[in-house]
């Protein structure tokens, strides 16, 4: 016998429940909400209807501060919860990275793997889902960057990550803002363009696009999506008091 699907209060259904990403023994986690998990869920089954899903997906936006890195920190959190792959987002924006959950960022991440200063395996960061692993970026000089980004040693280490996990998912700086953005996204199989709506410039989003026109593109996530619905629908409409992305 069926189950009938769970209900809200209202008779609407219910969204997902909130899922966590937290770093192995330490009090460091990002938690996202139901409307979140809800959107990374119908994002994965989108890329499953297209094919298998990319065993190397990298997220890029035109411009920065898009929401890049949470929405691949939100995407690989959620595959990890709801498949059995073993996953490792690769953060590789070492212009603008974010330490909110990467521990010693000065002596750490793929930065210091790179410069042969620790092992790969030290590298990585273990979270609460035992198939879900953050390798940071950690910090490198301005001038090394644009070396790094093309050197045959991160193809290599990308390489290994690739026989250690069933998917990647990369972490790419602004396509737009550095042209070092370029090389680390042609490591993926596929790109997703991150565009936040009323910010992006269409113009902009057509430049990004031309920018990594050699890579076959999974689709547009519509990051924070306003859509603007007559007052007489709204009253029939279940409304989420926090929207926070759409995709």
């Amino acid at each position: 016998m069926f189950k009938k699907k769970s209900k809200s209060k209202k008779g609407y259904p219910e969204l997902a429940s909130p899922l966590t990403l937290s770093i192995e023994n330490e009090n460091i986690s990002l938690k996202f909400p139901p409307q979140i998990v809800d959107s990374m869920r119908y994002m994965t089954t989108r890329l499953m209807y297209k094919g298998k899903l990319p065993q190397r997906l990298a997220l890029a936006s035109p411009i920065r501060q898009e929401g890049v890195t949470f929405i691949s920190r939100a995407l690989a959190t959620t595959l990890a919860n709801d498949f059995s792959f073993d996953i490792c987002v690769v953060e590789m924006n070492w212009w603008w990275p974010d330490s909110s959950l990467s521990l010693n960022t000065n002596d750490a991440g793929l930065a210091a793997v790179l410069r042969n200063e620790l092992s790969l395996e030290d590298a990585l960061l273990r979270t609460g889902q035992s198939n879900l692993t953050l390798l940071p970026s950690g910090l490198m000089a301005l001038g090394q960057r644009p070396v790094w980004a093309r050197h045959l040693r991160l193809k290599e280490i990308i390489e290994d990550l690739s026989e250690m996990f069933d998917h990647l998912i990369f972490d790419i700086p602004a396509l737009l803002a550095t042209n070092d953005a370029i090389p680390l996204a042609s490591l993926a199989n596929a790109c997703c363009l991150v565009i936040n709506q009323g910010v992006t410039s269409i113009e902009s989003a057509r430049l990004a696009l031309d920018e990594i026109s050699h890579i076959h593109m999974a689709g547009v996530v519509m990051n924070k999506v306003n859509v603007s619905t007559p007052s007489q629908l709204l009253n029939l409409i279940p409304q989420d008091p926090n929207p926070l992305i759409n995709i």
